[in-house]
């Protein structure tokens, strides 16, 4: 591949989206943020929705601002988080905004199923049970939005709508299909079992694109809507910003960690089949599915969402907005031993997320009297770095695989207090990868596109000459 590629990744993730400009150019990846937007679920009527008309329109002014500055646009790539999706009827046009994971409306589906029911659809689908799996929204969507459900013909995931909107076809992306708990982990397919079991029609799903291929190219509407005239090919890269993200790990090692910590924590590792056992299931880990039908065996758990509400109602009380580096030092500062458990039911989002963390310190009797903001930023990263490094060790244990280096990707490695107390909780070596590795897998799949042969590995390697990285050492 001697030309030089200029490509654009969306990411979408739940608090902002970016558009990242790559070019490829002697060997190597270089980017540039091009745009940066916050993204907000919106609430109306008592649920909560993504905007993704409005993320869709702010996607294509800023293709138009690139175009006309910048000139030719050779491929787009698009990736979001997981789980949230849209109906679309038989005129393809879509029925209501995506409802947001954060709606208890899958927890209220999810607490129908006993342990064997949970058990039963852990070994059909490789997924563990989770309140977020789209399943369990769309059981309850059946019975809160039955007019939705009646007018129903296809099903798109947040990205596969996005790509849809850009080039009128409808194809579900493999990653972000599995966070579903609706596909068969071991041959990547839609189960029929699971769909029958839940009243989902299994033909509501469209073809499964593959990594590297064309979905399609851009309507000629939105070329002419942005200035170009010429195609522009969409490419099925990982959409799930976790398969994206960990496909730009650039690891030489075959068994190697990641920490992906965004609004979530991912913490997994990477493997080339499922491994659907009890030992599995009961460290809380699941089989989704990554780049080029690869299978992150990971735990999902509670991420910067926690630290960012936090941070939230810390800036409002001081009446200004405060630097990450003012949350480190308070955090780094505080001696607290207090911890707390992430994933409790409490901060999956609480109107004061930290009245609600400082009230379960109290009825867990590690702490008394008046709240203080260094005592609830340092438990938060604490207990952050402990999962992690309990999570580590779960996963050499059931894979029986050692992982001498964990990268870690996202938003949170930006943080020199949780870097610090993961490599000491871990006792490894953390290689801190480029901050927008999200974009930096969209980009680097993109570029298989144009080069069929290119492997997950000469893509890895591609992005290792491409990026930096920095070490924490264990202490």
């Amino acid at each position: 591949m001697d030309k030089e590629k200029t490509m654009i990744a969306l990411d979408c993730g739940n608090s902002s989206f970016r558009i990242v400009a790559g070019w490829y150019r002697d060997g190597k990846i270089h980017s540039e943020v091009v745009s940066q937007m916050p993204n907000n679920m919106v609430r109306i009527g008592g649920y909560y929705y993504w905007d993704l008309l409005r993320i869709f329109n702010e996607f294509k002014t800023v293709l138009k601002g690139f175009v006309s500055r910048k000139g030719k646009i050779d491929s787009i790539g698009i990736c979001t988080w997981g789980v949230d999706f849209a109906f679309f009827d038989r005129e393809g046009h879509m029925l209501s905004n995506p409802l947001s994971y954060r709606n208890v409306i899958g927890e209220k589906q999810l607490s129908r199923l006993d342990d064997e029911d949970e058990k039963r659809m852990f070994y059909e689908t490789g997924i563990l049970c989770d309140k977020i799996n789209s399943v369990y929204m769309m059981a309850g969507m059946k019975e809160l939005f039955p007019h939705i459900l009646s007018a129903a013909d296809k099903c798109l995931m947040v990205p596969d709508i996005l790509n849809y909107f850009l080039t009128g076809e409808m194809v579900n992306e493999p990653s972000e299909l599995s966070t579903t708990q609706l596909v068969s982990a071991k041959d990547r397919k839609v189960n029929p079992a699971v769909c029958e079991k839940f009243g989902v029609d299994k033909n509501i799903f469209c073809r499964i694109g593959k990594h590297g291929e064309k979905i399609g190219n851009v309507r000629k509407d939105i070329l002419e809507e942005i200035g170009a005239d010429y195609d522009i090919p969409v490419i099925c890269v990982p959409s799930h910003d976790t398969a994206s993200a960990v496909a730009a790990i650039p690891a030489s090692e075959e068994n190697f960690g990641f920490i992906s910590c965004g609004t979530w924590s991912l913490i997994g590792t990477e493997l080339k089949e499922p491994i659907c056992s009890e030992e599995v299931r009961s460290a809380n880990l699941t089989n989704e599915v990554g780049a080029f039908g690869r299978i992150t065996l990971l735990k999902n758990s509670a991420g910067m969402f926690i630290i960012n509400q936090l941070k939230k109602e810390y800036d409002f009380l001081c009446n200004e907005k405060t630097s990450w580096d003012t949350i480190s030092n308070l955090a780094e500062q505080c001696e607290s031993n207090a911890v707390i458990d992430l994933n409790d039911s409490a901060f999956f989002n609480p109107v004061s997320m930290s009245k609600a963390l400082w009230n379960y310190l109290k009825q867990s009797g590690q702490v008394s009297g008046e709240m203080r903001w260094d005592i609830l930023f340092r438990t938060f990263y604490d207990s952050l770095a402990r999962v992690y490094a309990d999570t580590i060790r779960d996963i050499e244990k059931v894979t029986g695989n050692k992982l001498e280096k964990v990268y870690i990707v996202g938003g949170g490695a930006a943080s020199r207090v949780l870097l610090n107390l993961s490599a000491h909780y871990m006792k490894k070596t953390i290689v801190v990868c480029y901050g927008e590795s999200t974009s930096i897998g969209n980009l680097s799949v993109q570029l298989k596109y144009f080069n069929k042969e290119l492997t997950l590995s000469e893509l890895r390697q591609i992005i290792a000459e491409s990026y930096e990285t920095e070490t924490y050492t264990r202490r």
